[in-house]
Formats: C-alpha cells, sequence, structure tokens
C-alpha cells in the first residue's frame, strides 16, 4: 500500500521520517509509539511465513522485533521517498534479513511438549529479551553497553543496563526488580542510573549514537 504525495506531505509520518534521516533519535521511539501496530503486523507475518509460530506467540519477541524493524527503518530514513510505498513495505526485505538474522535458524519451531515434562495446564514460555541480546545484533546498542562498562564499576553498569531492560520490557516498579536482584534499595538504583546517564551525557560524541542520545535526554 502506498501514500500519494498529497497524503503524506505534512503528516506525522513523513515528519518523523525526515527527523531520523537527519539522525533524530528521538523520533526513532515516537515513530515507534505511533506506528508500532503497523510495524507489529509485519513482525508477525514474516514470522508466519517462516513458520515461526512460537515467536508470533510471544509478546517480548515480537516487542523485540518491532524495535529490530525500527531501527533498519531508522538506519534507512534518509532514502526513503514518501511518494512510494511506507517505510514498514519499503524496507520489508531488510526488516525480513533482521527477523531471519535472529532467529538464526528460522524454519526450526521449538516446540515445548517435546522438550520437557506434559502438563495439561502448561503455557507456552518464552524468555525476555534483553538489551545484551539486542546489543549482538545492534551495534549502537553493543557500543552503548561497551561505554557504560568503561565509564564506572562492573556492578553499577550492570545495574544501569538491567534498570533499563527493565523499563523496555514494561516493568511497572523496575527499581524494585532491579533492587532485589542486586541487593540494593530501589533509590540506590535509580541513583546509580542516574548518574551513569550523567556520565554518558558529557561524553564527546554521544549524539551521533541514537541509543545515548534517548538514555542522556
Amino acid at each position: 500500500m502506498g501514500i500519494t504525495p498529497e497524503v503524506c506531505a505534512g503528516t506525522e509520518l513523513s515528519e518523523l521520517m525526515d527527523a531520523m534521516a537527519q539522525n533524530d533519535a528521538a523520533a526513532l521511539f515516537v515513530f515507534i509509539d505511533e506506528f508500532g501496530p503497523q510495524l507489529a503486523a509485519t513482525v508477525r507475518s514474516i514470522l508466519g511465513s517462516v513458520g515461526r509460530r512460537d515467536a508470533n506467540r510471544c509478546p517480548t519477541d515480537v516487542e523485540f522485533l518491532v524495535l529490530s524493524a525500527g531501527l533498519v527503518i531508522y538506519d534507512r530514513a534518509a532514502s526513503w521517498d514518501c511518494d512510494g510505498a511506507v517505510p514498514w513495505l519499503w524496507a520489508y526485505r531488510a526488516i525480513r534479513a533482521e527477523v531471519i538474522g535472529w532467529l538464526g535458524h528460522p524454519r526450526v519451531e521449538f516446540i515445548s511438549e517435546f522438550h520437557g515434562p506434559r502438563s495439561a495446564d502448561r503455557q507456552p514460555v518464552c524468555a525476555d529479551v534483553t538489551f545484551r541480546d539486542l546489543a549482538a545484533h545492534r551495534a549502537d546498542i553493543a557500543e552503548w553497553i561497551t561505554v557504560v562498562e568503561g565509564l564506572t564499576t562492573e556492578r553499577n553498569a550492570n545495574v544501569h543496563i538491567e534498570y533499563q531492560t527493565q523499563k523496555s520490557l514494561g516493568d511497572p516498579s523496575p527499581a524494585h526488580t532491579v533492587g532485589r536482584e542486586f541487593g540494593l534499595r530501589p533509590a540506590n538504583v535509580r541513583q546509580i542510573d542516574r548518574r551513569v546517564r550523567s556520565k554518558l551525557a558529557k561524553l564527546q560524541g554521544a549524539t551521533s549514537n541514537p541509543v545515548l542520545t534517548f538514555l542522556t535526554q
């Protein structure tokens, strides 16, 4: 489905694409918020086409891949033409390659019944996707983690990364979750995160990385 120039020009979609073409990291997250359903539909269609019903049933997998699809579009925003197809269709091949790359072996589906005790009330289980998982596929995420690990102690780096991970997964009380893991009070978790983000904000060249820009706003 395409967009005519009259419909596209001056729309929120075209403005966000223009902003992303200028490396505006904030626009990326607005884009994902506004057009998440369309990105999710694209991701789900790709997962369905390769028989990965397990990933399609896992909300955290889909959320992770929606973010990946957004990043794929962000990287190519400068080449998009609003006279053509909408971004998630225009970049479909690249999004598909990203999804397939993350899946590894797309036609091998994990079926829990074959790998554990059978139970009548057994529910599908999926693991949360962390930023460390994403770092294996995204250079900007990997750079953020590397920079953080060089700025502070190992514990504080892990606290910051885990806190941001829990926030991204929609944890309503990320400071409490991370505090329990590291034996810290929630206030200490938030303080560590603020200090790390403050250090990130002072780094020269941080604005060239959309992840660092987002975290330091």
